[in-house]
């Protein structure tokens, strides 16, 4: 039985498989390690080192040399990482850090600054600029988007939109390399991308090695811009209100989205040809085309009263899907619309954008289905499942005058059984379940929803996900007490 424990040092172990960079960096790393502890406590080092744990992380990059393997280049995606690093550097820093903490060295004891250390390091997203060389990302526009990402996501994480925002870099990343493992593997047909490029008519290894990481990586992309009228008018204009319950307020909502005015419609076309009308008004409605101009243009009053401020709830008549905003910043990317259409080998990506831009939606649409748009349903599976890891911003009132934001994460893997292509996810975080109100049954009844999206048809494996609500024992050996359970088959 192949059973695998998907987590962030399984994704990192791929990754520096796939790297001579990233493994050089790990080595860099551990080495600084080594000199900074040395310097505090060179008896501790010596100990340090008879650990199992943490030998096995430092020869991680020996272990790495013998499995490595010509994979081609990943292209220009990797700068496209370039400051997503920034918050997956600290992913990396965390696992390096949880590994330490593992060991029987009392580091805990000497004045260590894990922190400190792997930021005095080539960054991690230098190294996956390396492993990501030539995957197919080569527009500087589209790079320099990326780069902001960060900085984006952490503006949405201070202002907690709707009180719940996940990550989408480090995620973006978990699930272009989840993805990348599973094409490898025969689910009983041959390998799931040689299976995909019967379906799709791709060249097998321009479907491995470029156009799924173009789709796993940057399938989100387009988040920031759609949360962002969300953003400003839900949590910043509420948070003025509350701050000034004694003055009279007035101010205009903030409204952003995309613009109609050039070209920026035929790139839309691209995206559409083929779909069905079904799709098609989705994806109109997922940009807000030709809405901009018949937004309401009044200013909202706020008098003052002895109750304070009521709550700002602002509706727009925009609905931003980021998974078209995705697809349309990759095509933008690539060159005009005529040199998209007129490039054969540009054919792969139009499907990508495809799959991008369809991969959000709620309703139950025809390219949902393995058989007719197998890109599309590998993406909205894999984007699906991975759950682990993802921290939820909760706001929390630590002392009576100020609210401190916590991220807490629900699951920290997931289970996989090759053989029988099934997935298990267990919540037994209890301070994260408490601190965010979680409530087993919504979420089982929605991912029901969103998986139930998904027809196999008569090519794709029979999959089954298992959710499993448990509760820690305290004890030695920490046992899980099954509250509750639930069963998705596709």
């Amino acid at each position: 039985m192949k059973e695998y424990r998907i987590n962030d040092k399984w994704i990192l172990d791929r990754v520096s498989s796939q790297s001579t960079s990233f493994s050089q960096w790990i080595e860099n790393l551990m080495k600084t390690v080594e000199d900074s502890i040395e310097e505090l406590d060179p008896e501790q080092l010596k100990a340090l080192k008879k650990n199992k744990e943490f030998s096995s992380l430092k020869n991680l990059d020996k272990e790495i040399a013998r499995a490595q393997r010509d994979i081609g280049k990943m292209g220009n995606v990797g700068g496209l990482l370039n400051k997503m690093g920034s918050n997956i550097s600290n992913w990396v820093a965390k696992t390096i850090e949880k590994e330490l903490e593992g060991t029987e060295s009392e580091l805990e004891e000497l004045d260590f600054d894990i922190g400190m250390i792997t930021g005095q390091q080539k960054s991690l997203s230098s190294a996956l600029y390396d492993v990501s060389q030539d995957r197919g990302i080569e527009s500087k526009g589209l790079l320099y988007l990326i780069k902001a990402l960060p900085d984006l996501e952490a503006f949405l994480y201070s202002t907690s939109v709707q009180k719940y925002y996940r990550d989408h870099t480090e995620h973006a990343l978990r699930v272009a390399v989840l993805g990348d493992f599973l094409l490898e593997q025969d689910l009983g047909q041959g390998t799931l991308s040689g299976v995909i490029s019967d379906l799709t008519g791709l060249d097998n290894n321009l479907l491995k090695d470029k156009y799924w990481w173009v789709a796993g990586l940057i399938h989100d992309i387009g988040y920031p811009l759609g949360k962002m009228t969300t953003a400003v008018n839900f949590s910043l204009v509420n948070q003025l209100l509350k701050c000034y319950p004694t003055l009279d307020l007035e101010f205009w909502p903030f409204e952003i989205s995309l613009s109609w005015k050039g070209n920026q419609e035929e790139y839309l076309n691209i995206i559409e040809d083929g779909l069905s009308k079904e799709a098609r008004a989705l994806i109109r409605e997922g940009v807000g085309f030709n809405k901009f101009n018949k937004i309401s243009q009044k200013s909202h009053v706020y008098l003052r009263t002895e109750e304070g401020h009521p709550e700002f709830n602002y509706q727009s008549i925009l609905n931003l899907d980021h998974g078209v905003i995705s697809a349309l910043s990759l095509l933008n990317g690539l060159g005009t619309p005529d040199e998209i259409k007129n490039n054969e080998e540009y054919e792969g990506y139009i499907m990508t954008a495809k799959a991008i831009a369809l991969h959000n939606f709620k309703a139950q649409l025809k390219e949902y289905t393995f058989d007719s748009h197998a890109l599309a349903f590998f993406l909205m599976l894999i984007d699906e499942l991975q759950e682990w890891g993802r921290p939820i911003p909760i706001q929390v009132r630590d002392t009576y005058f100020t609210t401190e934001i916590k991220k807490v994460t629900l699951v920290d893997d997931i289970l996989l059984n090759l053989d029988e292509f099934s997935w298990l996810l267990q919540f037994k975080n209890e301070k994260a379940k408490e601190l965010m109100k979680f409530n087993f049954n919504s979420f089982s009844k929605e991912k029901k929803k969103t998986f139930g999206r998904l027809d196999r048809g008569e090519s794709f494996s029979k999959t089954t996900i298992n959710l499993q609500d448990l509760k820690i024992s305290k004890g030695i050996k920490k046992k899980g007490q099954i509250l509750d359970q639930s069963t998705i088959v596709i």
